[in-house]
């Protein structure tokens, strides 16, 4: 799965790589360790990221979006299980797959599915004790562009909010390498229409381990197994140490 990354671009990167038209905010967007939204006790720690969604009325834009998916029907309640992900299955049409999936199905659906623009992820070895943790950066891209699906939910007497999720496939052959069994769908320019505006078929031929060659990783510090750490460490190879 992917359930943590990082950021750190500014905006004007992601307009002009995303093909986003308007003016960009000023300033950089910097956070090295992003985990989805939790709860603590009886408050939401909620994270918000940006993500990218393109219509027949305004085209293409960027907006702010809750990590995880809440579903319309909790009623702004974050899930009590997990919907940072929502898993492919190899072999099995998406569609299918989705369709027992009562978090996502509606957002399927209804083709609400969007771009999430992320510097890197982490991912932990499956293998190692304690698990190693890697950092999973582009080899030549300025940034990773994922495909998500996206729902909207309004709380009782409060706002409604957009919500998202990241698509997961199989690895590829870097991903096994490091001890991980799932991928994000990572998505090429040329992909992102399909994905943001396509038919359900064109999308789901989308949903593919990311291309061998595309990713390259690196040992990290242990302190990245806690969300709240940003330190500079977490961006130094832990081999190097």
């Amino acid at each position: 799965m992917c359930g943590r990354g990082g950021h750190e671009f500014s905006w004007e990167q992601v307009y002009q790589y995303l093909n986003i038209p308007g003016q960009p905010p000023a300033g950089q967007f910097r956070r090295l360790n992003v985990a989805p939204s939790t709860r603590r006790g009886q408050e939401v720690q909620w994270t918000e990221l940006p993500a990218v969604i393109e219509d027949a009325e305004d085209g293409r834009r960027m907006v702010r979006m809750v990590w995880p998916l809440v579903p319309g029907w909790l009623k702004g309640q974050l899930p009590k299980f997990s919907t940072a992900n929502c898993r492919s299955e190899a072999g099995v049409p998406f569609s299918t797959t989705v369709a027992g999936k009562p978090a996502f199905r509606t957002a399927w659906k209804r083709h609400q599915r969007c771009l999430v623009p992320f510097s890197w992820f982490y991912e932990w070895d499956q293998r190692s004790r304690p698990r190693q943790p890697w950092r999973v950066m582009p080899v030549s891209a300025p940034m990773l562009v994922f495909a998500g699906l996206w729902d909207e939910s309004s709380p009782p007497g409060g706002s409604s909010f957009r919500s998202f999720t990241l698509v997961t496939t199989e690895p590829n052959d870097l991903l096994r390498d490091i001890g991980h069994h799932r991928a994000p769908v990572l998505l090429a320019p040329e992909q992102w229409s399909a994905w943001l505006t396509g038919t359900a078929e064109q999308a789901e031929q989308l949903l593919a381990p990311p291309p061998e060659g595309s990713l390259r990783a690196h040992r990290v510090t242990t302190r990245v197994n806690n969300p709240g750490y940003q330190g500079e460490e977490l961006l130094a190879d832990a081999d190097s140490e």
